[in-house]
């Protein structure tokens, strides 16, 4: 994948939720303030409901994607927003021009099954925030690893050690994203091939028993056996409001001891509380990438690269 310099070109499209333009003018501004230009897909600020509120029909958000993948010279593709409809188009996109011309995929959430999907035919892809930012607003690394990474700069990364962790040293691919998504897509041409790789997962609004029972299916799929390491984002806003005292807490515990629960018998090192997810600190993955995860009983740290 090539590194963006001064002068190049991304590209903004919406393939899921509906957006507006004034959604996306901090995400415009961080672009220009970079020295890089943009374009924006033609459909993009369309409207459709159909059950959910789209930005657009299903052949306009696939025709604003397969022109940014068909881009002959941008460096990048930044989604807009997550949401859902990323599932409705992917088995009609057509990637020959993109191999031509490869570039960055960039966003999560929703945008997981663009991650999987290229990741499973060996094209990294960037897991970071989306073009529209979250209502409490991002974190400056939120930002900054993202342009890193898009620069061609290796990513490092060191965390506080949480109660939670297995202590191990592991290197291997980065996979994953958000959980509901990857146990969406089990089964289908579009989930990663997971064989020694290092698992990252994230969520929100989901409840406990949920969570328990997408990792459940993942194990009966025989995706987490093949795993060597796993990396667990933020988990947030879960299970009631009045009645979760975490709720609020981007690192759910409850969440956590879930998950932590279902992956002992796996011996595999764990890292619990990256921060990268539906949150204000939300730091930049690249998925397909070459990781290191070395997680001891101060700290954690993670080295990626393509």
């Amino acid at each position: 994948m090539k590194s963006i310099n001064e002068g190049d070109t991304l590209l903004i499209v919406a393939p899921a939720g509906t957006v507006k333009k004034e959604d996306i003018q901090s995400a415009i501004d961080l672009i220009s303030a970079q020295g890089w230009n943009y374009e924006i897909g033609k459909n993009t600020f369309n409207h459709y409901y159909f059950g959910y509120n789209y930005s657009g029909t299903v052949k306009e958000r696939l025709e604003d994607l397969q022109w940014a993948l068909d881009h002959p010279t941008a460096k990048a593709i930044w989604f807009a927003r997550g949401g859902y409809g990323g599932v409705q188009i992917v088995d009609f996109l057509k990637l020959n021009k993109f191999k031509e011309n490869p570039k960055w995929l960039i966003g999560y959430s929703d945008n997981t099954v663009f991650h999987q999907h290229f990741n499973r035919r060996g094209i990294p892809t960037l897991h970071a925030t989306v073009c529209k930012p979250l209502p409490e607003g991002h974190s400056e690394e939120t930002y900054t690893t993202m342009i890193e990474a898009l620069k061609g700069n290796v990513l490092h990364y060191e965390i506080d050690t949480h109660s939670f962790n297995k202590e191990g040293k592991v290197e291997g691919i980065i996979t994953g994203g958000n959980l509901s998504i990857l146990y969406s897509l089990l089964g289908s041409r579009s989930l990663d091939h997971f064989e020694d790789k290092i698992l990252f997962i994230e969520d929100w609004h989901e409840n406990y028993y949920h969570i328990d029972r997408m990792i459940i299916g993942m194990k009966r799929a025989g995706v987490l056996n093949k795993i060597k390491g796993l990396l667990v984002g933020a988990f947030t806003k879960m299970d009631s409001k009045d009645e979760n005292k975490f709720y609020n807490d981007p690192y759910d515990e409850e969440a956590y001891s879930v998950i932590s629960s279902r992956f002992q018998k796996y011996n595999i090192p764990m890292a619990f509380g990256f921060p990268s997810g539906h949150v204000f600190d939300t730091r930049a993955i690249i998925m397909g990438g070459k990781s290191l995860l070395e997680i001891n009983k101060d700290n954690v740290k993670l080295s990626i690269e393509i």
